[in-house]
């Protein structure tokens, strides 16, 4: 079975607005796949779906080959683990209680417990931290729990929402190590984020839905490449945002309306006329008014940033993208 997920032409309605629009995509065995999109642009429902939390009105959304209405009555009910944003965790419990509590809930033995729980403590750092009550764990450790907790049943597929959403940024990176760990293992995991650098150190492909839609849809390095190239200047203007515009549309011809965007006081600009335009207005009246000016190489952030904020929304979505292959 190559697809352990595909979903075609999946459409969600809610008091007559539609919150999914003809969503198709497939996920592959083995896969690290990320969700991404704007705040209400479908990514909570889309995975309640998929986690057989509500039904789509129309389309079809298969795990192993089974429609996701059937799933929990399949051989596959006991193989899926899912990880909400909230950690739902026996706070009255220590780290290796709530453990050991998952293990007897999926009906383990207790020798199986003993060494799945082992194994994890180990695995997620966890160890020193056995005896702890679960409330006294700081939020990464929370999450890191609830995920080896997740993993008590050995999953074929994990579902992971907003993993990351309120760490810092030391446990954002040990516990972004943990799931690279468990993608090498052959788990295929499918997880949200609004992190545009957990997406891009983390997946083997995302999806990019605005409104409901499908925007993007492959590999991140051919998305960054197909949308914005292998370079972007940054320009930081602190005032006369509105001017500075005209001028740089006056003065480099050939710049087009989706050549770049604008985000408060940044403009990003993409394709090869970068180093034109770093000279334009480094050579301007301008110059006083920019406190950051730089040609970087692109990354998801500024691809995420073209797609949601200036082609799709200023374009017709049927000559837009729906999948870059390969």
């Amino acid at each position: 079975m190559e697809n352990i997920i595909e979903v075609k032409n999946l459409t969600k309605t809610y008091n007559r607005k539609t919150i999914l629009s003809k969503l198709s995509f497939q996920v592959k065995k083995g896969e690290l796949f990320t969700l991404i999109g704007p705040n209400g642009a479908g990514k909570t429902t889309l995975f309640k779906i998929l986690t057989g939390q509500i039904k789509q009105d129309s389309g079809t959304a298969r795990i192993f080959d089974i429609n996701v209405e059937s799933l929990l009555e399949s051989k596959y009910k006991l193989r899926i683990s899912y990880v909400p944003q909230a950690d739902l965790l026996w706070d009255n419990l220590t780290v290796k209680e709530n453990i050991f509590l998952m293990g007897k809930l999926y009906g383990l033995k207790k020798a199986q417990i003993e060494e799945k729980a082992n194994k994890f403590l180990t695995d997620f750092n966890l160890i020193e931290h056995q005896n702890k009550l679960a409330s006294k764990l700081s939020g990464g450790m929370k999450k890191k729990l609830s995920i080896a907790m997740s993993l008590m049943n050995d999953p074929l597929l994990l579902f992971l929402d907003e993993p990351t959403t309120g760490l810092d940024i030391e446990a954002r990176t040990l516990l972004t190590e943990d799931l690279k760990k468990l993608k090498e293992e052959g788990i295929t995991i499918i997880l949200t984020t609004h992190l545009m650098e957990v997406a891009e150190s983390l997946a083997s492909k995302v999806l990019i839905i605005d409104k409901g839609k499908v925007v993007a849809f492959g590999k991140i390095e051919n998305i960054i490449n197909k949308f914005i190239g292998d370079k972007v200047l940054q320009v930081g203007c602190l005032k006369r945002n509105a001017e500075f515009e005209d001028f740089i549309n006056k003065e480099v011809k050939s710049l087009k309306k989706t050549d770049y965007i604008r985000i408060k006081q940044t403009f990003f600009f993409k394709g090869e006329k970068v180093q034109e335009l770093m000279q334009v207005i480094s050579s301007s009246k301008f110059i006083e008014d920019i406190y950051e000016i730089n040609i970087k190489k692109s990354s998801l952030k500024e691809a995420f940033l073209f797609i949601t904020n200036k082609i799709y929304k200023n374009g017709n979505n049927s000559n837009f993208l729906l999948e870059v292959r390969k």
